[in-house]
């Protein structure tokens, strides 16, 4: 009796020793996007940050676009800030329009790249920030790859920081073609998946589209990080055709409003005409409500752990908005990273 209790004593003593020596695993840190010309974090903003340990903010500091009048590209859209400092630390990001590499030539991707180097370094001095790394964000094709990894390169040349890129799905797919942007790693833009239209599909995030990609992921030889989507739009539909997008707007902001009936779960029909959030309407026009549950949060993570066996250091929210945040739980984020542990 005694030496069978021995040897069970053994054999727990044994387990826990093992279950002890099992590595464990790495959880991407969580962080959030920040999209807007004014930076100033509300309290409740803050309170999220908090709740989900979120110690990084990726901010948009400004957007480079051609100038049609003079066929020049430049910085539009400069950040200003108000709520610093802050406890989260903060990496630029610069969103590059596509049409910039369709338009200029080696000498001005030269300028540009300086021009760029020295605004962000004007922003960061002005604030006292020094981060070690910038994002840059660019949708580049095959026509345009070579303009924008030879940007790339100026920049990291002049700046001597961490470079990393934004990634598509379309990009992920067709590597061969669209190239792979010469960074330290990029991260993956896991939505905006289908066509904006009429029909009932949600743009922001199609299963079946992202399956139709996602399986490429493993093949992909730069490392990534993943952003998922918290935004919500709406799609003003008239007689069955795209009128606009309504940016920021969600489904409680129609559901009161005697203008507009239910019509399904996330569309409305115009009962009269009317403005809203700066919007005009005429009667009988539609509109659909696009938007993503915390499911399907956890459905997107799990896609993307099936096809990569590589860790992923960022799950970053896109984007950081009392109003995007409200509609989730206060801990969500959070809750997303071990769906991504490796």
């Amino acid at each position: 009796m005694l030496l069978r209790t021995l040897k069970n004593t053994y054999l727990i003593t044994l387990l826990l020793l093992c279950g002890a020596c099992q590595p464990t695993k790495q959880q991407p840190n969580v962080s959030f996007y920040y999209w807007k010309t004014f930076f100033s974090i509300s309290p409740y903003e803050q309170q999220t940050l908090q709740k989900n340990g979120v110690d990084t903010l990726w901010v948009r500091y400004f957007d480079v676009d051609i100038t049609p009048n003079d066929s020049i590209a430049r910085p539009i859209s400069v950040i200003r800030f108000d709520t610093l400092p802050i406890k989260q630390h903060i990496i630029p990001v610069v969103y590059l329009k596509n049409r910039v590499f369709e338009q200029i030539d080696s000498t001005a991707i030269e300028q540009l790249s300086q021009q760029v180097f020295g605004l962000t370094n004007q922003i960061n001095q002005h604030k006292n920030l020094q981060p070690n790394q910038i994002q840059f964000d660019c949708d580049w094709t095959d026509k345009t790859q070579n303009q924008f990894f030879y940007f790339l390169q100026c920049y990291k040349a002049l700046s001597k920081q961490r470079l990393s890129a934004t990634i598509r799905l379309h990009q992920v797919k067709y590597y061969d073609r669209t190239g792979i942007p010469p960074v330290d790693y990029g991260v993956l833009m896991f939505y905006n998946m289908g066509s904006i239209d009429a029909s009932t599909n949600n743009s922001i995030y199609q299963k079946n589209n992202a399956q139709k990609y996602i399986t490429s992921l493993q093949h992909y030889p730069l490392q990534l990080d993943v952003a998922l989507p918290i935004f919500s739009w709406g799609i003003q539909i008239r007689q069955g055709k795209v009128v606009q997008l309504l940016n920021k707007m969600y489904l409680n902001n129609f559901e009161n409003d005697a203008h507009f009936t239910k019509i399904a779960p996330n569309r409305f029909k115009v009962t009269q005409a009317t403005f809203k959030g700066g919007y005009y309407f005429l009667a009988d026009d539609e509109v659909k409500i696009e938007n993503i549950s915390s499911s399907d949060l956890s459905e997107m993570a799990e896609m993307i752990h099936k096809n990569t066996k590589k860790t992923i250091n960022h799950l970053i929210f896109y984007d950081l908005d009392s109003l995007n945040i409200a509609n989730y739980e206060t801990t969500t984020f959070r809750q997303m990273a071990p769906l991504l542990a490796r």
